[in-house]
């Protein structure tokens, strides 16, 4: 008897149980993005000078198969123009084939896409994904992308991060166990002192903050992106001299550097038409050295980090002869562009 009823409790302990699922149809994407223009349109008038861009946008992926997605994506952009003087807006949009890689959470797409921001051009783009699920419907994802342009000839770098939500119905798959008719199973019980959702006997990090993303051995996960900083200091006719109205543009650039110690930077002086060119060389060079000697002895920035050369007038960003144009040429310029790790958080 005692035998018996134990068989019968381990047998409504055990009696079959349904895991629950997504079969996904749909998935639509909400992002937010960085855009890196050609490093050519910068200095070109015609361009306006477009820079980087920050944006966001909607994508919707039909799920084909395993292997395979379709996806539409379109976005609204705001570009810095103009040496970083004035913004303009753009709009993108375009298909991709996207493929998932097995066994892993990555992926790589290609595609068309036609940009509508200072100019209008069709582009072909590659790129590659990671995606992360919060849930059967959530999940957080990132790519990095690159777009050729097909009218033009210029090639622009992208980042994207963002979330997703699958629609689809719930399938349940039948889990069956077997009988103990013997002797009821141990019971284990699972410890997670750091809720970070990974059991401490498979936790090599123990003690990570609330609210970071892990992986599958409790460490924290990072996404790096890219930071950058743009200096545009104006000279007076016939002046290497540094004045007090420039302090704040040179410290903006001097606190990216104290914050992002592996970043170096290269001045460039730059002058305007009037006067004779080989003169209007070394004023560039003057200038150039001035704003590098101020980052040295005012905001102690480590001289190996910064270099400066003077370019005369060999690169006019405006090629008129009005005292207009003649000042916007009369310039110190740098930028700066690195990339810094992120800790990944939770949705």
């Amino acid at each position: 008897m005692k035998t018996f009823k134990m068989a019968l409790l381990a047998a409504l302990i055990s009696s079959p149980l349904a895991a629950e699922g997504i079969d996904k149809t749909w998935e639509v994407g909400v992002f937010g993005e960085y855009i890196k223009s050609a490093t050519g349109k910068e200095t070109m008038t015609d361009w306006q000078q477009i820079e980087a861009g920050k944006g966001l946008g909607i994508d919707v992926q039909k799920i084909i198969n395993e292997r395979w997605n379709a996806r539409f994506e379109v976005a609204r952009t705001r570009y810095d123009i103009d040496n970083g003087n004035d913004t303009d807006y753009g709009t993108r949009f375009g298909l991709d084939a996207v493929y998932k890689i097995e066994d892993t959470d990555l992926y790589v797409f290609a595609g068309m896409k036609r940009f509508n921001n200072v100019k209008d051009y069709n582009a072909v783009n590659v790129g590659a994904g990671y995606s992360a699920e919060v849930s059967d419907r959530v999940s957080l994802y990132g790519e990095a992308v690159v777009y050729r342009d097909l009218d033009y000839g210029y090639t622009d770098q992208g980042l994207k991060f963002g979330v997703k939500y699958a629609f689809g119905k719930t399938k349940k798959s039948p889990v069956i166990n077997d009988v103990v008719t013997k002797k009821a199973a141990p019971i284990v019980v699972n410890v997670d002192m750091d809720n970070d959702g990974v059991n401490d006997a498979q936790d090599n990090c123990k003690n990570t903050a609330a609210g970071i993303k892990v992986d599958s051995t409790g460490c924290a996960l990072y996404s790096e992106k890219e930071v950058s900083i743009t200096l545009n200091v104006p000279f007076a006719n016939n002046s290497s001299q540094v004045n007090d109205t420039m302090s704040a543009d040179i410290q903006r650039l001097a606190d990216f550097m104290n914050t992002y110690k592996n970043s170096s930077v290269v001045i460039e002086g730059h002058s305007s038409i009037v006067g004779d060119d080989k003169y209007n060389l070394v004023l560039s060079q003057k200038r150039a050295d001035a704003i590098k000697n101020v980052l040295i002895n005012k905001f102690t920035i480590d001289a190996s980090r910064l270099s400066a050369k003077g370019f005369g007038e060999t690169q006019l960003i405006s090629k008129g002869n009005t005292p207009a144009d003649h000042k916007l040429n009369r310039r110190v310029i740098a930028k700066i562009t690195t990339m810094v790790k992120e800790v990944m958080k939770k949705g």
